[in-house]
């Protein structure tokens, strides 16, 4: 559309009278004209005219407020259940479903994997643990944490579990 459009024609426009294809051509044209844009303004201030008039407010909040207390009672009587019958709300979840329990069983299992030095080995990082001498060569051997906790694991087992079963003569 590269002329200006009539009165008419923006009429037509805002009250959808128009072909789809004309109303595309319609709607290219107000993006970058002003005084076509002045006339589908005075086109929709028109058809505000012909529109009915809002509804008084003070009417309609009277009728919300009318309908709502109406409703409430039978809202009152939902609320009142038998003492033995617990609402959906008030019913206890098993406690392996508690938010608490799953927090708990995550910070074990992370514990857990941080001790053995999974984590460390997934990074690419080395283990803390602990670095030994060998007194023949006088070079570092590094010893994983993963192993000192095996070590200490054996040592506790070793002295809980009795010396015949350990091969021992008690």
């Amino acid at each position: 559309m590269n002329q200006h459009s009539p009165l008419n024609i923006w009429m037509q426009y805002v009250n959808d009278e128009l072909p789809p294809e004309e109303r595309e051509r319609c709607e290219a044209h107000l993006d970058g004209c002003d005084a076509c844009l002045e006339l589908y303004m005075e086109c929709i201030g028109q058809m505000a005219d012909s529109l009915p008039a809002l509804p008084d407010t003070d009417v309609f909040a009277a009728a919300v407020m009318q309908r709502w207390t109406e409703e409430q009672p039978l809202a009152s009587e939902a609320e009142d259940t038998p003492a033995n019958q617990p609402s959906e709300s008030k019913r206890r979840i098993p406690w392996t479903q508690s938010p608490f329990f799953h927090y708990a069983v995550a910070a074990a299992i992370t514990l857990l994997l941080m001790s053995t030095g999974v984590f460390h080995s997934l990074m690419g990082h080395p283990e803390p643990g602990r670095m030994s001498y060998s007194a023949s060569d006088q070079t570092e051997a590094y010893v994983p944490f993963s192993e000192i906790l095996l070590e200490k694991t054996i040592g506790l087992l070793d002295s809980i579990q009795p010396k015949h079963e350990r091969g021992g003569t008690r």
